[in-house]
């Protein structure tokens, strides 16, 4: 199987193109996968190194940090390195961080090991780019949308089997088997990617400085960090809180019953694909309008069912749908904007993605504490309110001034 020649921009070989959209969606599922397969045997983690339980917390963290980490300091790499070796390159360093993990004799050499495993898993993003290269302008949304689903899968399923692994075998153990399978698609992504040569003539360096300055450079990468930033804000503080929510009067849940909630999400996973196609349709501005519209219906549900188990599942549903209907099409059309910077145009986009996020992860539990449920809720329909008329306001002005529909 010959590699595509440098100059197209397809990404894509003489393998079929949806088995190549296809095996990209796993590999990127697998790649989010290991920031989080360890959290289920954390216990068992501390028991090794005869530590409490609250020192763990050092683990789960040095995976975000490196996972910002490699936002800023690795996606960029995509505008000037070919999708074969970064990504090739990526898988091989996270096999060696998951092996180095598993061999880990102590809780600081163990989080080392986390910051890196982090960063490499950053490979998710860089495969969200590569699947729309290699994807034509008129399918470039479901490509991304089908994307959107492994990375919603593999961050779904990847605590049942890291747990499921580290119960069977070890902990350790689960670590290394992740290992061989990155080991094993480092060999196929350098394999199934494309070699072309990126156009960017900036040094790494050179990349880093630009970033600001891509930012402030287009106004479309503007409108979509700030609406992404309203639901991401809103989806991270909502479902932190639900678990104090629902645990307390008038449901009572434990731990394990709130849990169960977490299923609603796999619907979300459904709606991405679907988003994709109806953003190549009809244009990215009314799906993202559509998301928030439903954001808006599962919050208020939230909101006046709280004392109901099947109006919070509800709920749920039409709040992760619209999230991640939102997100496959605001993705897909900042990814459409300039072809040589579109690994820094995303790097910026998830920087102040994840940062709304950790936001509304701290400040969730704090309005909770302080205020309540109803509070919490009245912020969330505030902060989606917010991002449905930025977008309604820039898609009726972008009619105006006569913009492609397709923003």
């Amino acid at each position: 199987m010959n590699r595509v020649p440098p100059g197209s921009d397809r990404g894509a070989r003489e393998t079929p193109r949806r088995w190549l959209t296809a095996f990209i969606s796993m590999a990127a599922g697998v790649a989010i996968a290991n920031n989080y397969a360890l959290q289920p045997a954390l216990p068992a983690v501390a028991q090794s190194f005869h530590l409490p339980l609250t020192a763990m917390g050092i683990v789960a963290g040095s995976m975000q940090a490196g996972y910002m980490a490699g936002i800023v300091l690795l996606i960029p790499l995509g505008d000037k390195v070919s999708p074969a070796r970064i990504v090739s390159w990526q898988f091989a360093v996270l096999a060696m961080a998951l092996i180095a993990a598993g061999y880990a004799p102590t809780l600081p050499a163990l989080a080392v090991a986390g910051c890196v495993t982090g960063a490499m898993a950053t490979n998710a993003v860089h495969l969200a780019t590569v699947a729309f290269r290699a994807s034509p302008p008129e399918s470039r949304g479901r490509a991304v949308g089908t994307v959107g689903t492994g990375i919603s899968a593999g961050i779904l399923l990847s605590r049942f089997v890291g747990g499921l692994l580290s119960q069977a075998t070890s902990w350790r153990t689960m670590l290394m088997l992740f290992g061989v399978v990155s080991f094993l698609l480092a060999c196929l992504t350098y394999r199934l990617l494309s070699n072309d040569v990126q156009r960017s003539q900036h040094g790494y360096l050179g990349l880093l400085r630009s970033l600001p300055s891509v930012l402030f450079r287009y106004r479309l990468l503007q409108e979509g960090v700030i609406v992404g930033a309203c639901w991401f804000f809103v989806f991270s503080m909502l479902w932190v809180t639900l678990v104090l929510a629902v645990a307390g009067a008038p449901l009572n849940l434990n731990t394990a019953q709130a849990g169960m909630f977490s299923f609603a999400g796999v619907l979300g996973l459904f709606a991405t694909r679907a988003a994709g196609r109806a953003a190549d349709r009809f244009g990215y501005r009314p799906v993202i309008a559509c998301g928030f519209a439903l954001v808006l219906a599962g919050v208020a549900i939230l909101l006046v069912a709280r004392s109901s188990i099947a109006g919070t599942a509800i709920g749920l549903v039409l709040f992760d749908v619209g999230c991640f209907s939102a997100q496959v099409a605001n993705q897909t059309r900042l990814l459409a904007i300039d072809v040589n910077a579109r690994s820094r145009i995303y790097s910026v986009y998830m920087f102040f993605y994840y940062a709304a996020g950790a936001l509304g992860s701290v400040l969730g539990p704090l309005l909770f504490a302080r205020y309540g449920w109803d509070l919490v809720c009245t912020v969330g329909i505030a902060m989606s309110a917010l991002g449905l008329m930025i977008t309604c306001a820039h898609h009726l002005g972008g009619r105006r001034r006569g913009e492609p529909a397709l923003e």
